[in-house]
């Protein structure tokens, strides 16, 4: 146990039963209060350094039944999905239709859910183009990029993960600065406060070894990606990038955004450094 565990977390998760006044704990509550610790994870992230991503993900269907991986069907997402499908056939996937979707992406969804017989589930926004409009002016995406993905990407993607143990995403780190410092287990709450974890299998990957394994597996990806698009989102927001830009570049061109909010809307939970 650590001492973060007895110092901050345990005396919360030991007062659930008294017995003449003297406060008992069972194994299993320990073991629920170590899921969460964020000191406990954050050594187990650095031990999955070395690992593979199977590695992680088979760590993670053991540890969090409830565990659902995210993909906008990006590269990382597709070998996300042939990795976990080859480990557990049924796993849980979920994506968000912004209604901004470009059809090769749509396409390879359909494709994606007939070879791998997914269990997807696909989550829309609460507001129709058309009532977005009417409350928002047309062409939102331009006058409030951010607003735009808040609607349409972020708090769809909030309803997803409600009640999951595990939320499982194919951020990598040399994506971008902002994801420089992604661990591979994090700490988060839910807008309740129960905890989950966010679990990055690939942050310690290159974009060259993710497109390795898709290569070695025959693994389907987006065609856009061979016409000179790295990273793809939603159409109006998304063009090609050039020979040395940075992945990303090609999203909200001019408007001083790199991240659509979903992978930074929650604060990570941190009791000090580990070493």
């Amino acid at each position: 146990m650590t001492k973060a565990l007895k110092a901050e977390n345990f005396e919360t998760y030991t007062k659930s039963s008294q017995i003449d006044g003297s406060t008992t704990v069972s194994q299993n509550e320990i073991d629920a209060a170590l899921r969460y610790d964020p000191v406990t994870l954050a050594h187990k992230s650095l031990e999955f350094e070395s690992a593979t991503p199977q590695e992680v993900l088979r760590f993670v269907f053991e540890t969090y039944p409830n565990a659902a991986i995210s993909t906008a069907f990006g590269l990382e997402g597709c070998a996300l999905i042939d990795m976990a499908v080859r480990i557990k056939p049924d796993v849980p996937v979920f994506t968000i239709d912004t209604d901004y979707l470009f059809p090769e992406t749509l396409a390879l969804k359909d494709l994606l859910i007939a070879r791998y017989k997914l269990n997807l589930k696909i989550v829309r926004p609460r507001l129709t183009m058309a009532e977005q409009e009417a409350k928002h002016g047309a062409k939102l995406y331009e006058s409030n990029a951010d607003l735009c993905c808040a609607i349409r990407k972020v708090e769809p993607n909030r309803r997803a993960i409600t009640g999951l143990e595990a939320w499982i995403a194919g951020l990598r780190r040399d994506q971008t600065a902002s994801r420089a410092k992604t661990d591979i287990l994090e700490r988060f709450d839910h807008d309740d406060g129960r905890p989950y974890v966010k679990v990055n299998p690939l942050a310690n990957w290159t974009r060259e070894r993710v497109w390795d394994y898709v290569v070695d597996k025959a693994v389907p990806y987006n065609e856009l990606l061979d016409r000179g698009y790295k990273s793809i989102g939603c159409w109006p927001c998304t063009r090609p990038v050039a020979q040395g830009e940075d992945e990303r570049a090609g999203r909200w061109v001019g408007r001083g955004k790199t991240e659509c909010g979903i992978h930074t809307f929650a604060q990570k939970r941190r009791y000090g450094d580990v070493s």
